[in-house]
């Protein structure tokens, strides 16, 4: 059974009763899993969440001899179907494909319907998609460092652009300016892509975009590379500095996807997921498909994939604190 297959049954499990979707007859955590999963996706169908999603989900399928029903639940940013997750039973068979959104909400939104720490159960996360900083192929910089140096010569005559106010290139920016020290405008877009244009354009010097976003204006050599967010150089980019290398610390945020279940699952059954994710990460087809979108496999254990989220939300409780930012 394949994952579009599965798509059909994703709209007859969403007329059944909640009750259907309970612990029902209690299983065997040793025989999980023993019908299909759930995996609900802040996202409507295609972009980068979406594809990975569906990556995951057949491999489960391959593996665990259970399909996996996609359940996309887009709009305001994720917590939909975050708020399915959080409610419902531990039991590993309603999951969530969460990314960088996750940790940032808490501090975009005024109120939650749900605690993005206690009501959660960290299972790993799957990849990472490093930021890089782009300008106009004909900007007259090459490096990060060069870009610091001309905005501290020209204050207030750089400006650069935003997919966004609140997401994970709009607190980089945030963060480049407070290390900094430097004045520039910043210019929010309604996209990535929107963004990607306006530096092709000129209208913005420069923009923190995630490699899928810029990954074809890069190929073509109508953008060019900075630096990246990335804890290393990036193999697909060996020859650009990372933020850290050009003496930027705390700039090696990433946006990143990962998976996660209701409070309380039982550790067996999110073992074994986790383990069935690091499986598939060494998946020659499965790195290919990753690299070809500009992700990277992470595969972290269920305690660092919470370490990891307590860290960014104590950043970005700094960030926001210092930098002002309106919530929602």
């Amino acid at each position: 059974m394949t994952v579009r297959h599965a798509s059909v049954i994703a709209f007859v499990w969403a007329c059944l009763p909640a009750g259907v979707w309970g612990q029902g007859s209690p299983s065997s955590v040793n025989s999980f899993p023993s019908r299909p999963i759930r995996l609900l996706l802040g996202v409507p169908p295609g972009g980068g969440t979406d594809v990975l999603a569906r990556i995951v989900a057949n491999e489960f399928l391959r593996n665990l001899g259970q399909p996996v029903v996609l359940d996309n639940r887009p709009g305001a940013g994720h917590t939909i179907a975050s708020e399915i997750v959080a409610s419902a039973q531990p039991n590993g068979y309603t999951l969530q494909m969460a990314n960088a959104n996750h940790t940032l909400n808490p501090f975009v939104y005024d109120k939650l319907p749900y605690d993005t720490e206690r009501d959660f159960t960290f299972i790993t996360q799957i990849v990472t998609q490093p930021l890089v900083l782009v300008v106009n192929a004909s900007f007259p910089v090459s490096s990060t460092k060069d870009l610091i140096a001309m905005a501290k010569a020209k204050p207030g005559a750089l400006s650069g652009g935003t997919a966004g106010t609140a997401g994970a290139g709009a607190l980089t920016m945030q963060m480049f300016r407070q290390q900094t020290g430097t004045d520039f405008v910043v210019v929010p877009y309604k996209g990535g892509a929107q963004a990607v244009v306006g530096v092709l354009q000129g209208e913005v010097q420069f923009f923190f975009s995630s490699m899928t976003t810029s990954m074809a204006a890069i190929k073509s050599g109508r953008l060019k590379v900075l630096g990246t967010s990335s804890k290393v150089r990036l193999a697909s980019l060996p020859d650009v500095a990372t933020f850290q290398e050009a003496g930027l610390q705390g700039l090696d945020f990433a946006p990143w996807e990962g998976l996660i279940a209701p409070a309380r699952t039982p550790r067996a059954v999110v073992d074994r997921l986790h383990r069935e994710v690091v499986r598939l990460l060494k998946l020659p087809d499965v790195l290919a498909s990753l690299a070809a979108g500009g992700s990277y496999p992470v595969g972290s254990s269920p305690d660092e994939f919470a370490a990891e989220i307590r860290r960014q939300l104590d950043l970005f409780s700094r960030v926001f604190k210092t930098a002002k930012i309106k919530r929602e």
